[in-house]
C-alpha cells in the first residue's frame, strides 16, 4: 500500500481518541474497502457543500486530472469542461437543499489535454457531527463508455440519415399479415402519402394499403419464402393516400429466434411505376403492331393456342379468317408509302368494327390480316364475319383529298381444338386465301378439301416456272398476222413457250398460277422483252421484214409506273423502232384500281410509236367509253366468237358488229382463232382488216420466221382467194 492508501475520507480533526477494538475493525474493514474501490480504478471523494471544502483520493485526483490531494472546493480551478461547470453547481446546489442524491458524468482535461469523461456519485451525509452538509462518494472513468455511446450514435445517425435519404422505404414489420410496422424510414410518405408515424400507428398494416386483387398472390410469396427460410422478392400494386394507384417492388426477409420462430421481417420497398410502365410499353410494343396498333403475329398465335385450349375443353369450335389486300403494292407505288400506310390503319378499323366482341383482329405482316373467331364459333358465325369484311371494303377509302379502291380476297376455315388443328386451320385458311386469290381476287373462299391438291397443282406451276426462268428455259414463239386485204404477213405475236429439259416444249397453260404471282410473272414478263428485242435486233441485222411484233403485257406490269420508260429504252439500246412494237392488253386492264396508272403508261407508249391492241374483245366487262378514253389501235375478237361464226348465227352477228364498231372508230379489228378457210372468207368478206390463226401457221421459235416470210407471201393470198 503507498502513503496515501490510508488517507481518509474526512478531516483529521474528526479524530479526538484513541481507536478501541472495535474502531480498529472498523479500520481494517475500511481499509479493505478502500483496497476493493482502487483495484477497481474507483476514486473517493467527500465534500463540504456549505462551505466547498473537500478532498478527493489519489485515484479521483487521476481520474479528474488536478493534485493528488486538494482541498480547494473553487470548482472553477478544477479542470472541468466549462459546459459542465453549471451541470455540477446545480446539482450541488440540489443536494444541499433537499438532500438528494448527486449523480453526475461530466467533461475533465488531463495535463496532456487528453479529454476524459467521469462519472461522479454522492450521497449527502450527517456523520461524524457535521450535518447535513457533507457529501462523500466515488468517482469513476466512464471515458471507453461515453465514446461507445457516441460510436452507436453516430452509427445510428448515419444509418437513419442513408436509410431517409434512399429512394425506396426502409422496413420493419411484423411476419404475418397484415404486417403492421414498427419501424419505415421516411421515404414512405413519398410513395404512399403516410408519414412514418401514421404507418406505425397499431391501427394501420401495410397490407390496408395493398390492392384488393394483389394482396393473395404477395401473401402466397412471402409465405412461401418464410417457409423456405429464404428472402422473397414481389412486385405489386399499392393505393396512395390520393386514390392514385402505384406499382412497387419489394425485397424482405424474415428472422427467426432461437426457437425457430419467426419475429419479424426487414426489407426494402421502392416505386416502380415509371418502370412498370416502361415495361408494360415495352411489352404492348411486342405484342401489337407500331402502325396499326392492332396485335402483331406472335399475340395472335398466343390468343390461338388459347381459344384451342378452351375449344378442346368444351368441345368447341375456332375459326379463322385471312385477309389479304389486292394489290396493295401497286397502291404503295403509285400513291406513295403514305397512303400505303394510311390505308393499313384504315383496314385496321374496318376490320375491327367488323368483328364481334370476343374476337381478335391481327396484323400478321405487310398487308395481310387476321381474324380469330373464338367462342361460339360455327360455320355461319365465321361466314357471317367474312361477309362483314368483305363489304367493309366496299367503300372507298382516301388519302390527301384522294379517293381510291381497296379490295381484299378472305381464306376461311374452321375446326374443333388440339394442337395439331391449330398448325393444319391456319394451313387451311392459306389454302382458301389463295384460292381466292388465284380467281382473282376480291372474293371470299372457305376452305374445301379439293383447295389443297389445286394448291398443290398451282405450287407445282410456280416452282416449274422459277425453274424454268432460273435455266434460262423461257423461249418466245412467234404467231404470224395475216393481212386479210393482201394475204400477206403484216407481223407476229410474241407467245410464250418453254422448253422443258425431258418433257419437251410446253405451253404457258402448263405454269399458269404463276401468272397470278406478280413477282414471278414480272420476272417472266422481263425475260420474254429481252428475249424478243433480241430477235428482233437479229432480223434487223439480217434484213428480216417482219413488220411488228405483238407483246402481251399484264395489267401489273403497266401499273409498275416503269414499264414505259423500260421498254422504250431497251427498243432505243437496239435501235428498233417503237412502231415496230404492238403492245396487247385485256380489257381488265382498265378496270379497278390503278385504271390511270394504265392510261398514262399507255399514253406513253403510244405517244412513242408503240400500238396498242385490246385483246379478247368483247368477253371482258370494258365499256364502249374506254375505246374513247384510252389509246387503242385495234381490237381482238376473241377466238370464241370466230370458231362457230359460219354455223352460229349470234356469233356471225357479233363478228360482223365488232368489225363494224372498229370501222366507225377508225380502229384496225384482228380475228383470232382462224382455223378454216370458211372462217378466213367470212372474215375478208365483211371487213375484216387482220387474222391470225393455224390456218396461216403455228407459233414457231425465231430461226423460222425468215424463211416462212420468204415462202408464205404468195400462198396466203392464193388461200383467201380460193376460199372466196
Amino acid at each position: 500500500m503507498n502513503s496515501r492508501e490510508g488517507e481518509r475520507l474526512v478531516p483529521d480533526s474528526t479524530e479526538t481518541a484513541p481507536r478501541t477494538g472495535g474502531q480498529l475493525a472498523d479500520a481494517l474493514n475500511g481499509l479493505r474497502y478502500q483496497q476493493a474501490l482502487e483495484a477497481g480504478g474507483i476514486g473517493t471523494w467527500w465534500l463540504d457543500i456549505k462551505t466547498g471544502n473537500g478532498k478527493w483520493d489519489a485515484i479521483a485526483a487521476d481520474i479528474v486530472g488536478t493534485e493528488e490531494a486538494t482541498s480547494s472546493a473553487d470548482l472553477r480551478k478544477t479542470p472541468v469542461h466549462t459546459r459542465d461547470l453549471p451541470l455540477i453547481q446545480r446539482s450541488l446546489e440540489a443536494c444541499a437543499a433537499t438532500g438528494s442524491p448527486h449523480d453526475i458524468e461530466f467533461r475533465t482535461f488531463l495535463p496532456s489535454g487528453e479529454m476524459r469523461w467521469v462519472r461522479a456519485i454522492a450521497r449527502p451525509s450527517a456523520s461524524s457531527g457535521f450535518g447535513a452538509r457533507w457529501l462523500t462518494g466515488v468517482l469513476f472513468d466512464v471515458t471507453d463508455r461515453r465514446r461507445a455511446e457516441d460510436a452507436l450514435r453516430e452509427s445510428q445517425r448515419q444509418l437513419a440519415t442513408l436509410l431517409n435519404n434512399l429512394p425506396g422505404v426502409a422496413y420493419r414489420c411484423e411476419a404475418r399479415p397484415p404486417w403492421r410496422m414498427d419501424f419505415v424510414s421516411n421515404a414512405v410518405k413519398d410513395i404512399t402519402g403516410y408519414t412514418p408515424q401514421e404507418m406505425c400507428r397499431p391501427d394501420r398494416a401495410w397490407a390496408d394499403l395493398m390492392h384488393p386483387n394483389d394482396v393473395d398472390s404477395v401473401i402466397r410469396a412471402v409465405e412461401q419464402a418464410i417457409a423456405a427460410k429464404r428472402p422473397f422478392s414481389v412486385r405489386y400494386r399499392i393505393i396512395h393516400r390520393s386514390g392514385s394507384i402505384r406499382w412497387v417492388h419489394e425485397r424482405g426477409e424474415a428472422t427467426f429466434d432461437e426457437q425457430d420462430e419467426t419475429q419479424f421481417i426487414e426489407g426494402f420497398i421502392w416505386d416502380v411505376s415509371e418502370q412498370q410502365a416502361a415495361d408494360e410499353r415495352l411489352q404492348w410494343t411486342a405484342l401489337h403492331d407500331g402502325l396499326t396498333r392492332l396485335p402483331n403475329r406472335v399475340l395472335f398465335q398466343q390468343r390461338l393456342e388459347e381459344a384451342f385450349a378452351r375449344a378442346s375443353r368444351d368441345g368447341g369450335q375456332v375459326g379463322i379468317l385471312l385477309i389479304d389486300l389486292d394489290d396493295f403494292k401497286m397502291i404503295n407505288d403509285t400513291l406513295g408509302h403514305d397512303a400505303g400506310d394510311a390505308l393499313l390503319r384504315s383496314v385496321a378499323d374496318r376490320l375491327s368494327l367488323s368483328i364481334r366482341p370476343g374476337d381478335t383482329v391481327a396484323r400478321l405482316s405487310g398487308d395481310e390480316f387476321a381474324v380469330l373467331v373464338d367462342q361460339g364459333a360455327n360455320r355461319s358465325v365465321v361466314q357471317r364475319t367474312g361477309t362483314k369484311i368483305m363489304a367493309a371494303f366496299e367503300e372507298t377509302f382516301s388519302h390527301g383529298g384522294e379517293l381510291f379502291e381497296c379490295r381484299a380476297s378472305l381464306g376461311l376455315s374452321m375446326m374443333g381444338g388440339s394442337d395439331d388443328n391449330r398448325v393444319t386451320l391456319m394451313k387451311n385458311a392459306d389454302i382458301a386465301l389463295y384460292a381466292a386469290k388465284a380467281e382473282g381476287g376480291a372474293r371470299m373462299k372457305f376452305y374445301e378439301p379439293r383447295m389443297r391438291d389445286e394448291m398443290d397443282g398451282r405450287s407445282s406451276m410456280l416452282q416449274l416456272a422459277r425453274d424454268a426462268l432460273l435455266n434460262d428455259w423461257i423461249v418466245p414463239y412467234y404467231q404470224p398476222k395475216i393481212d386479210l386485204t393482201t394475204g400477206q404477213i403484216s407481223g407476229f405475236e410474241a407467245l410464250l413457250r418453254w422448253q422443258h429439259p425431258t418433257r419437251g416444249l410446253q405451253a404457258p397453260e402448263t405454269i399458269t398460277a404463276a401468272f397470278h404471282d406478280l413477282d414471278v410473272a414480272a420476272s417472266i414478263s422481263d425475260r420474254m422483252i429481252k428475249l424478243i428485242i433480241a430477235d428482233l435486233a437479229r432480223w434487223e441485222q439480217a434484213g428480216v421484214n417482219y413488220g411488228h411484233v405483238a407483246i402481251n403485257a399484264a395489267g401489273a406490269e403497266l401499273r409498275r409506273g416503269n414499264f414505259p420508260d423500260t421498254l422504250l429504252g431497251r427498243l432505243g439500246e437496239a435501235r428498233i423502232d417503237p412502231t415496230k412494237i404492238q403492245i396487247e392488253v385485256t380489257e381488265s386492264v382498265f378496270l379497278g384500281r390503278g385504271a390511270e396508272c394504265v392510261e398514262v403508261a399507255l399514253r406513253l407508249l403510244s405517244a412513242a410509236g408503240v400500238a396498242v391492241a385490246l385483246d379478247d374483245f368483247g368477253t371482258g366487262y370494258a365499256s364502249l367509253s374506254h375505246l374513247k378514253q384510252f389509246p387503242v389501235h385495234a381490237i381482238k375478237i376473241d377466238r370464241s366468237f370466230v370458231r362457230d361464226l359460219h354455223i352460229d348465227p349470234d356469233d356471225a352477228a357479233i363478228v360482223r358488229a365488232l368489225i363494224g364498231l372498229g370501222r366507225s372508230l377508225g380502229i384496225n379489228v384482228i380475228a383470232e382463232g382462224v382455223e378454216t378457210h370458211q372462217q378466213a372468207a367470212y372474215l375478208s368478206k365483211h371487213g375484216c382488216d387482220f387474222a391470225q390463226g393455224y390456218l396461216f401457221g403455228t407459233p414457231m421459235p425465231a430461226g423460222e420466221v425468215a424463211s416462212l416470210l420468204a415462202s408464205t407471201r404468195t400462198r396466203a393470198r392464193s388461200r383467201i382467194k380460193k376460199a372466196a
